[in-house]
């Protein structure tokens, strides 16, 4: 077995696939994926990587929708492919993998209302579809709604402690409500984006001329999610932690044997199996209390690790997760908006 084979099938670490594009989806599952991620990004570049594939598709679209409903219909093209490819994992599991996500529209996320509107469309796709949202303040209201109607969750953007633990607590709420109403719970599947914090912390480091070894910059956004980890375990909240966003090796092999699941680019899927390394469990392994101390050199650790230390009204503001979703808006959702229609007029 490879080192992905041996991860999904002797430990309870599993893993899902990141990219919508179909060969990738296939070569995926032989090596063990059990979901899959879709996002306006994924969805871009897979009509860009192999548009024949999905033209008949696109050609069936209304061309009178706005560009908003353009976009959310290219979207639901995608996601559904992706999530009947995992329809067999989601009986298998009985719900607790196979899924793909539907991500929400990044420029409604401020909206608590029109996100669950739309959260709703997107849970009527297919029973296996986990609907996406940025980890932001308005969110919180509709994961905890989401959660209650029986609807599996992704909170995408989580790149502190803070973060992490309010959503949890948001659907560990809807989850109660679910239960008490005779409904059966869908999971919640938590991303935590750790090599997109290291290279936010790296950048920050540079600009403000932090004394911090930049090889010690690795260590925190593994810093981050074990620690996330180890509080949904101690306080009992049924959350899945997904990391995501990964940039080397060590941001899988330090959490190895962990009950987590990864969401893996193709790229990274590559990198680990040409990489090999040791077969080892290694969740379990602090990083080491001198690292800790480091990094706390950089104040924007500090928000990230210290539970509390942003405030709900912050997740939005807090640098990384601002620059993130401004990525997902302009290099995703605008361009679905207009492909292969007529250009028109965005306001905001």
């Amino acid at each position: 077995m490879n080192y992905l084979q041996w991860l999904t099938k002797a430990t309870s670490t599993k893993f899902w696939h990141d990219s919508a594009i179909p060969d990738e989806i296939d070569a995926a599952i032989e090596n063990g994926a059990l979901g899959v991620t879709t996002n306006p990004v994924l969805t871009y570049k897979t009509l860009q990587a192999v548009p024949s594939f999905w033209q008949p598709q696109v050609d069936q679209i209304p061309r009178d929708l706005s560009p908003a409903e353009h976009a959310e219909a290219l979207l639901k093209m995608v996601a559904v492919y992706a999530a009947g490819k995992f329809h067999d994992v989601f009986v298998d599991t009985e719900g607790a993998d196979g899924y793909a996500l539907g991500q929400l529209d990044p420029s409604i996320c401020n909206d608590t209302e029109k996100m669950i509107a739309q959260g709703l469309r997107y849970a009527s796709w297919a029973e296996n579809i986990s609907v996406k949202t940025p980890s932001i303040m308005s969110a919180l209201p509709f994961v905890e709604e989401l959660a209650s109607r029986g609807i599996a969750v992704c909170t995408t953007l989580n790149f502190s402690v803070s973060q992490a633990m309010a959503v949890g607590e948001a659907y560990q709420k809807g989850r109660d409500r679910a239960v008490r109403a005779g409904i059966q719970p869908k999971p919640i599947f938590v991303v935590q984006q750790g090599g997109r914090l290291d290279e936010y912390l790296l950048e920050t480091v540079r600009d403000s001329r932090i004394d911090i070894d930049p090889a010690l910059i690795q260590n925190a956004g593994n810093a981050v999610c074990k620690k996330v980890y180890r509080l949904f375990r101690e306080r009992g909240i049924p959350a899945r932690v997904m990391p995501a966003g990964l940039r080397g090796v060590h941001h899988l092999t330090s959490m190895a044997g962990a009950d987590m699941t990864f969401s893996l680019q193709a790229r990274v899927q590559q990198m680990v199996i040409a990489a090999d390394p040791p077969k080892e469990c290694h969740i379990d392994d602090e990083i080491p209390a001198g690292v800790i101390r480091e990094l706390y050199k950089i104040p924007e650790f500090i928000r990230a690790y210290e539970e509390g230390a942003l405030k709900p009204e912050e997740f939005l503001t807090f640098g990384v997760t601002q620059k993130t979703l401004s990525q997902f808006l302009w290099t995703g959702w605008v361009p679905l908006e207009t492909y292969q229609k007529a250009p028109s007029s965005r306001w905001f």
